[in-house]
């Protein structure tokens, strides 16, 4: 038999404490472990992950608890820790639990070896007082003289980005739920209650944000006594972050391979519709992904009501790529995802609020409270038919109290929905605005009502998505003035008698408070310890030249030494002489140009030169490579103005080496315009003028055969005077003078023809006696239209041999 084991990767630090006779509680850094010793069990070299142990529990290799039942989870799917973790499956577990790292920013309460059911799993750890019993440490950055872990800035590779900023970003990110920045443009601090914040600065403008997981469940009738641990017993939801606004989402709807409720029996599902919207700050990247856990024989339909008796294999992926797989009325058709006759799903569809009808089919599918079958763009029934999630009923279950900024929420209604619900009203209750999602896909299972025809099945949604801070921040509001940025995962069924509406919000809250009978939002200053003084340092410093990426990370390092008065004061000058070097870099491509000394260095001054057009390409590559580079720190916009949001972090050192850079290259471009004569080559030809034509300048310039390819040219004109009084060829020369003041001499040929060339003479037929000489006269009488001849014109047999007129008859001449 394979041992079970829990693997460790990192090195960690062990206390035992003895909670009760049978259980120990091992403290290992960041987490908590309940672990029950067992003789099957070992501790290896691994991540550490949180696991709630129970009266009977197996844990297997790569899979995770997530739900009670029997749940368990294929390869690559994760449970709501913390995406880098281990996947693992906890199976027979006798509560209903949910471990979830990136959800509610609070300090997690240790559990005995049987917990209660009904006490909610908590979420998102932050570090607790150390008199506390259970006191789990999350993993953050080095510690800093403050006493307080921040997100420290970095150093710069040869690509210019701050890698370690980026990574320590990231790793908070996955430790506390939050999502990376995507530019520099944001920040995640501890504050001063424990909990952590993302602090995104977009033109000067701070938005305090928190992490945020929202359970809630519809109020049709039988739903309305739900709670949130009958949403984790249906939906799981996991985010991973990647780094610089990346961000992979992972959604698994039913588990437990059919609807249920929490520690209760799983019913096959009958049609059920799920799906998932994303907030306009997020858009997907890549494909996304479903991959369907299936048992046992059930009725497959082909969306045009047709039904067969399936037996499905046990594990199918499907995909699709909503850039290339989803045609304008938002119906998917993939290779590997068919959007009919489907055995597996019916119908998916994908719609975006980019045109109007996408807008209207996302709001009627996903939040609107109707009956939806028909789409608007076709004005035909959805593939599949119903097409409604039902989100503005649902109403909020958190049974944490304080899950959500912004009034009391529980039981009050999700979405605040101006756009869509004419039925229920935009609810002034609602937390979140139906205006901030730009994104949603719809999908649906197979199976009916009756034995053997419900679809046992559990359906993992996955896909990546690029987070954009600067989107974030502009999102809509809801009454209160929520804020919120994510996704929602909703399933809606009406099957065996029952509603079965239930829903996750997993992202980003704007961080509120209350001040009077109304909430405003949470400045920086109100959460994170000396942010005031950090700010006030930070105005000691020109950034007048600085990029927004620059700025953050010097506000990051002034507050992560806050309390040491030297490093601020050497961090200040720092940031000052970055700002001059910042100016000296911009002068290299001459926009900073206040007294005119820089105006040549302008990039598209520099490229329109001849010393640029005219370089050989090695100069030029060089200097175009230089720009580029410096352009990734100074972004320049169509208007001339620099765009500082867009300018990625670079210290002074780089910004001098591109400088350097950008200068050198500019002085090595040398390229000289040539001669109007070195770059064109005319061609002479040949023209035929009559005998006494005065040559002109347009026979010089027909007389240039390929005077069409030639540039720049000012005039044709003949060298001297050109003799043609005598019939015959001449070669003189044709003078092409340019723009420029050169010239290019072209020798030519010149026909010249004579008279006969302008007559035509006709022969015809005379009569002579016998034996007659034949003469001139003669044969000036053999032309029928000598009258019309010139006066002086000759006339002469041809031939040395005359008609002979010894005989009668006719006879030819010529």
């Amino acid at each position: 038999m394979k041992k079970n084991r829990i693997n460790f990767k990192e090195k960690r630090r062990y206390a035992i404490k003895k909670v009760s006779g049978k259980t120990a509680s091992v403290f290992i850094g960041a987490t908590i472990f309940g672990i029950i010793l067992s003789s099957n069990l070992s501790i290896v070299n691994t991540k550490a992950d949180t696991v709630s142990n129970t009266t009977a529990t197996t844990i297997s290799n790569d899979q995770t608890s997530e739900t009670s039942n029997v749940v368990t989870l294929r390869d690559n799917q994760k449970n709501e820790n913390s995406s880098n973790e281990a996947v693992d499956s906890v199976q027979n577990v006798t509560s209903n639990t949910e471990s979830n790292v990136s959800a509610e920013n609070k300090a997690p309460s240790t559990e005995s070896a049987t917990p209660k059911s009904d006490t909610p799993e908590v979420s998102a750890p932050a570090e607790s007082n150390a008199n506390t019993s259970a006191a789990p440490a999350m993993r953050m950055a080095t510690s800093t003289t403050t006493g307080y872990d921040r997100n420290a800035a970095g150093t710069v590779d040869e690509n210019n980005e701050n890698t370690q900023g980026a990574e320590e970003n990231k790793k908070l990110a996955n430790e506390t739920g939050l999502t990376s920045s995507d530019n520099y443009s944001s920040n995640i601090y501890k504050g001063t209650d424990g909990n952590y914040y993302k602090v995104i600065t977009i033109y000067g403008n701070d938005y305090v944000y928190r992490p945020v997981k929202v359970y809630a469940n519809g109020t049709a009738t039988g739903q309305w006594a739900t709670n949130e641990r009958d949403t984790r017993a249906n939906i799981i939801t996991t985010k991973e972050d990647l780094g610089n606004g990346k961000v992979k989402w992972t959604v698994v709807f039913f588990p437990n391979k059919g609807l249920t409720k929490n520690n209760s029996t799983v019913s096959g599902l009958q049609s059920a519709k799920f799906g998932v919207a994303l907030t306009k700050d997020y858009r997907i990247i890549g494909d996304v992904t479903v991959t369907i856990d299936s048992q046992g024989t059930y009725i497959a339909m082909d969306g045009h009501g047709n039904e067969k008796a399936f037996t499905p294999d046990p594990e199918v992926i499907q995909s699709f790529n909503p850039a290339t797989d989803v045609d304008p009325s938002g119906w998917v058709n993939s290779s590997t995802m068919p959007g009919e006759n489907n055995d597996y799903l019916l119908g998916p569809y994908y719609f975006t609020t980019d045109s109007s009808w996408g807008k209207t089919n996302l709001g009627n599918t996903f939040f609107k409270e109707d009956t939806v079958d028909n789409n608007v763009y076709t004005q035909q029934q959805f593939i599949g038919e119903v097409h409604d999630l039902w989100t503005d009923n649902y109403t909020i279950r958190n049974e944490d109290s304080n899950a959500l900024d912004g009034g009391d929420y529980y039981k009050k209604h999700l979405i605040y929905d101006p756009l869509y619900n004419g039925r229920g009203g935009a609810y002034s209750d609602g937390f979140f605005n139906s205006d901030d999602f730009g994104s949603a896909m719809i999908f649906k299972s197979q199976g009916k009502t009756g034995t053997g025809k419900s679809q046992n099945a559990s359906y993992t949604i996955s896909f990546v998505t690029q987070h954009t801070d600067s989107y974030q921040s502009d999102l809509a509001k809801g009454p209160n003035g929520q804020q919120f940025s994510g996704i929602i995962a909703n399933t809606y069924s009406y099957q065996n008698a029952y509603y079965n509406m239930y829903s996750i919000a997993l992202g980003e809250q704007r961080s509120l408070k209350k001040v009077g009978n109304s909430y405003v939002e949470t400045q920086p200053g109100d959460k994170i310890p000396n942010w005031q003084k950090g700010e006030d340092a930070l105005a000691r410093i020109n950034k007048e030249y600085l990029n927004d990426a620059q700025i953050n990370v010097l506000r990051n390092k002034i507050q992560n030494n806050i309390t040491d008065s030297d490093a601020l004061n050497n961090i200040i000058d720092e940031g000052n002489s970055l700002n001059d070097a910042m100016k000296n870099l911009g002068n290299s491509i001459g926009q900073y140009d206040s007294d005119g000394k820089f105006t040549d260095h302008k990039v598209d001054t520099t490229k329109a030169s001849d010393r640029y057009q005219y370089a050989d390409s090695d100069k030029k590559s060089a200097y175009d490579t230089a720009t580029d580079a410096v352009s990734n720190i100074i972004s320049v916009k169509d208007d001339g103005t620099v765009d500082k949001s867009k300018g990625t972090y670079a210290d002074q050192a780089t910004v001098e080496k591109l400088t350097d850079d950008e200068n050198k290259a500019w002085s090595a471009l040398d390229g000289v315009k040539p001669k109007d004569n070195e770059v064109n080559s005319p061609i002479g030809g040949t023209i035929t003028i009559e005998k006494g034509h005065t040559l002109d300048s347009t026979d010089a310039a027909n007389a240039i055969t390929n005077k069409g390819s030639l540039t720049n040219v000012k005039s044709y004109s003949w060298s001297g005077t050109p003799d043609t009084s005598k019939p015959g060829s001449i070669s003189p020369e044709v003078i092409v003078k340019y723009s420029d003041g050169t010239a290019d001499n072209v020798p030519v040929t010149v026909k010249i023809t004579g008279d006969a060339n302008n007559y035509n003479p006709e022969g015809g037929e005379i009569t002579v006696n016998r034996n007659t000489k034949l003469g001139p006269t003669e044969a000036e009488e053999a032309i029928k239209n000598a009258q019309s001849l010139p006066k002086g014109t000759t006339y002469s047999w041809a031939g040395e041999k005359l008609p002979d007129t010894s005989t009668s008859g006719q006879k030819k001449a010529g």
